[in-house]
């Protein structure tokens, strides 16, 4: 039974299906105009997407590339965001890069923040692209030759050629869907006249503010909005209040596209979007209750440009620029003021009980290969510390004697306590889940890209992780004896796993020095230091284990447990020294 109503449920939601595309489809039939407005809409949405697309092909492994070299400025990154948002013609992606970006560590908070009032700063070119490109001339003869070329370069089989071609096709269906909207509000004109809905004064401005609102968050792309807006516009179809009204809506609509972006991320990525929703908003409030004056500016302004009083299209233009120069221009300055209270008021929520995960890997990274290197490279870093601190508590010392310059005959003495958790709970918390999501991300990463360069790189970061996990199940081995013998009443078998302990936490110093330099002289130092010290874990041509051997200091057991120990000491040694030298290596090429 239970099956029987599941399939008769999914028939009924099928027919319900059918039937509302056929109704939608017989009313579209029924008025050409709206017909044609909805199909340009579709085509401009779609015209996006490729560009998009288009963008990620052509800019893999050089943008990610490009911003960590403009974002060590803030008027770089302001600069960077703003030209990156008018070439793409996409304030989403580019808010969507930042908050990625963000998220896995590649850019500071302020080079982020300056970064989003670029991209708004951007969008006022929208309206005035549109308005002389898409209206004031036959654009839809100008998307041919777009369109053409851009077939015939995606038929190409070289990737770069395939994504210009995409890109040009873009170019011309966004010319071509722009021209449809423009063509289809004239034919929808000459039988329903929307204007004499229009609503003047407060009322009217905030039931189009909501209008674009909703539009924006269901077409998922204030670029659309205003360009219907401006097309409506154009033929007379709403009033020049109404449209400014449906331009604030708009740009608080596109805070829906960035918060949806920031819910995968970390707390970083969503002081992003905090930034971007507060200058939205704070613009949209400005001006909402200064309309009066703003409406006053617009009037001086038009004539000192040589615009008509009657070209409502230009005004709009003149609106969105104010709008989001206001916002850049309050803003701006205080980048570090906000970067301070985003600090204060947006903290992650951390408990030491909970399990730690990948805390720099983004999904939108995976798209550009180099920041995908570069942020598996980070996690994988600290990933590295997380093992140090584990092997630090397993032979009973602190994770803070591995950063001091104190002399390791001198800190193991003082370090006699047991660790507070078993093994398995510090690798459980602070270790499987971690390595779980780089292996993940790496795989899923290195099929997204066809260079061979970086899939390379892609399995040197797996291994470097795989190293990591060998080293530690040495250690879980390792601790069982040095629990059983380090602190044993027999001094001679507590002597040599004081030993042990000694070696690896210079082995531990060693390595957090190798990962942190990049300098080719003291790294090439770093690695014959610790080739030295793995040497030292030689149990079996040990001296003094021969002489407590010989004269029965040590029992057999004994004797047993500290040589294997010291094999698992040097293979832990091993395997830390190749994920260092995997992780150094990484670094250079990020450099």
């Amino acid at each position: 039974m239970p099956a029987l109503q599941n399939r008769t449920q999914a028939y009924l939601r099928m027919f319900l299906s059918v039937g509302i595309a056929c109704c939608a489809l017989y009313l579209l039939m029924q008025n050409s105009g709206v017909l044609t407005v909805c199909s340009g809409v579709c085509l401009f949405l779609f015209a996006m997407v490729l560009l998009e697309e288009s963008f990620k092909i052509l800019s893999s492994g050089v943008l990610d590339v490009f911003l960590d070299k403009v974002a060590d400025k803030n008027w770089k990154s302001f600069i960077f965001g703003f030209s990156l948002t008018t070439l793409v013609q996409s304030s989403g992606l580019v808010s969507i890069i930042a908050v990625s970006f963000l998220s896995a560590g590649l850019i500071t908070l302020a080079s982020g923040v300056a970064m989003i009032l670029g991209v708004n700063l951007s969008t006022a070119l929208t309206t005035w692209i549109v308005g002389y490109f898409g209206l004031k001339a036959k654009i839809s003869m100008y998307s041919m030759p777009f369109i053409i070329f851009g077939v015939i370069l995606y038929l190409n089989r070289h990737k770069r050629a395939k994504g210009f071609g995409m890109f040009l096709l873009s170019l011309g269906l966004l010319f071509l869907g722009l021209a449809w909207m423009k063509d289809g509000f004239e034919v929808f004109k000459s039988t329903i006249d929307i204007s004499q809905y229009g609503m003047p004064g407060m009322k009217g401005l905030l039931l189009y503010t909501a209008i674009g609102f909703g539009i924006t968050a269901i077409t998922q792309s204030s670029h659309a909005t205003l360009t219907m807006a401006v097309a409506a516009l154009s033929v007379g179809q709403i009033g020049y209040e109404n449209s400014i009204g449906i331009s604030i809506g708009a740009s608080l609509g596109s805070t829906v596209i960035t918060c949806i972006s920031s819910l995968n991320a970390n707390i970083e990525g969503k002081k992003i979007a905090a930034t971007h929703v507060f200058f939205k908003v704070l613009c949209g409030i400005i001006t909402i209750v200064f309309i009066n004056q703003y409406l006053w500016a617009i009037d001086e302004i038009a004539p000192v440009l040589g615009i008509a009083p009657d070209d409502s299209v230009y005004k709009l233009a003149i609106f969105t620029t104010l709008f989001n120069v206001t916002g850049v221009v309050l803003l701006l300055p205080l980048i570090k003021q906000l970067c301070y209270c985003l600090n204060r008021f947006m903290k992650s929520k951390n408990n030491d009980s909970e399990t730690e995960h990948a805390k720099f890997l983004s999904e939108d990274a995976i798209a550009f290969s180099h920041s995908a290197i570069e942020t598996l490279t980070k996690e994988t870093k600290r990933l590295m510390k997380n093992t140090s601190n584990i092997i630090c508590r397993m032979i009973y010392i602190k994770p803070e004697d591995v950063d001091t310059d104190e002399s390791v005959s001198k800190v193991i003495p003082q370090r006699n306590d047991l660790p507070e958790e078993n093994f398995q709970n510090l690798y459980q918390k602070h270790f499987k889940a971690i390595y779980s999501d780089v292996i993940d991300y790496a795989v899923r990463a290195s099929a997204a890209q066809k260079d061979a360069k970086y899939t390379t790189q892609f399995m040197d970061i797996r291994r470097a992780n795989l190293f990591m996990a060998a080293a530690l199940k040495d250690v879980e081995q390792v601790s069982v004896n040095m629990t059983k013998y380090g602190f044993s009443t027999n001094e001679y078998i507590k002597a040599e796993y004081s030993h042990i302990r000694r070696n690896l936490l210079r082995m531990l110093r060693l390595i957090q020095t190798m990962c942190n330099t990049v300098d080719h002289e003291e790294i090439a130092r770093l690695k014959l230091e610790l080739d030295k010290n793995k040497n030292k874990f030689d149990a079996i041509s040990s001296n003094s284990l021969d002489s407590l051997i010989r004269n029965r200091l040590i029992t057999d057991a004994m004797a047993t447990s500290i040589m294997n120990d010291n094999a698992l000491s040097r293979s832990i040694a091993k395997n830390l020294r190749h994920a260092a030298e995997i992780i150094t290596k990484s670094q250079e090429i990020d450099a």
